[in-house]
């Protein structure tokens, strides 16, 4: 195995003391010009990483201040996900050097979005984590951003994919994600089959990840089953079993040839539910995540495929690529697509058992 490279290595190539290598590194200090360059230089050439908690200990004075604008935890099982990624996150950080503020919104209300937006104090802060949910509403915040020139990172909702303002995006790639479901979803399907995509969102059409997985999805089938038919049913009361029983009934007496519903959320358990208690088997099912209600319908026969977006994943990543580049400077590449992991009965025992990404592969803060 390779040795690590070490900051006395950078100082042996170099010619210089270990002190000149940590001040350049952390930018504190003259130096002159062309020994930054020179150990900057060969700093990355031997691959040298930083460590965070070697930075911890040795007693820098310097703190950072972040702020998450995200969904309140507890209101949905997908970012409940999303918080224990920034926990994560937060516990190989530390506290000593990097504050963060939650900031949490109401996930099902715009306004209540705007009202954090406006309170938002963004000159206090080094950096901010946001969650974009709320297409038009976002565009306020994206210009009060700008005008602070804060970094800052984006999850789960890519906005707009040529916007240079933001430090980095970290989530599915959701127009890939609708064309996986639909080519899934196309297996099963004969010429003269319908199959149904029912968001179940609330204003899913103000929600950019939505339309984007749509797209993906219609495309797909256009392409590899061109005369299977798409139907997209928006139906909001999704909390309402008995209402969202009715609908889904009239839709299936409706168009007798579904074939397959999918739903763009995570809340596949709520109709797999629906089609269990009325006695429907022949309906292949499609939606996302590793929930713990999801994954029951899923070893129970109830949903055909689960894609997994990586919630923690996401969280994790978010908070650690903004904290790595306010305190060393390494900025990230700006788009980080998340796999699309296709979850079925014969693998599920993985993410039962919390399988991540980040714990067998551990990314330094540094």
């Amino acid at each position: 195995m390779e040795k690590t490279p070490r900051l006395k290595d950078i100082a042996d190539l170099a010619n210089v003391s270990i002190g000149t290598v940590d001040r350049v590194l952390h930018d504190r200090g003259r130096v002159a010009a062309s020994t930054k360059e020179k150990v900057l230089r060969i700093a990355k050439e031997i691959g040298y990483q930083p460590n965070i908690h070697a930075s911890i200990l040795s007693g820098s004075s310097r703190s950072y201040r972040l702020c998450c604008l995200v969904p309140k935890n507890g209101m949905d099982p997908f970012w409940d996900q999303v918080h224990e990624g920034f926990e994560k996150a937060i516990s190989q950080i530390g506290e000593q050097n990097v504050e963060i503020d939650l900031v949490e919104f109401d996930l099902f209300c715009p306004a209540d979005f705007t009202e954090k937006v406006d309170k938002l104090r963004l000159g206090k802060y080094n950096g901010l984590i946001v969650a974009p949910v709320f297409q038009r509403e976002y565009e306020n915040l994206r210009k009060v951003i700008n005008r602070s020139q804060i970094p800052f990172v984006v999850i789960n909702t890519l906005i707009k994919d040529r916007d240079p303002s933001f430090l980095c995006y970290i989530g599915p790639h959701a127009y890939q994600s609708g064309r996986l479901a639909g080519r899934l979803l196309a297996q099963h399907c004969i010429a003269g089959d319908e199959v149904l995509m029912i968001p179940l969102e609330q204003d899913y059409r103000n929600a950019q990840h939505m339309l984007e997985k749509e797209r993906g999805f219609r495309d797909c089938f256009s392409e590899v089953a061109p005369q299977v038919q798409v139907i997209t049913a928006d139906f909001e009361d999704y909390n309402d079993s008995q209402a969202l029983g009715a609908f889904l009934a009239e839709m299936i007496q409706k168009h007798p040839t579904i074939k397959g519903i999918y739903t763009s959320a995570s809340r596949i358990s709520k109709i797999a539910a629906s089609m269990e208690e009325h006695n429907i088997h022949h309906i292949k099912l499609i939606g996302y995540d590793t929930l713990d209600e999801n994954l029951t319908y899923l070893n129970r026969g109830k949903i055909t495929y689960l894609i997994n977006q990586n919630p923690r994943l996401m969280g994790y990543l978010g908070m650690i690529y903004l904290a790595k580049y306010l305190v060393f400077k390494s900025r990230p590449q700006q788009f980080n697509y998340l796999p699309l992991d296709v979850v079925l009965p014969e693998n599920v025992s993985y993410f039962q058992n919390h399988y991540l990404l980040h714990d067998i592969l551990f990314i330094p803060f540094m």
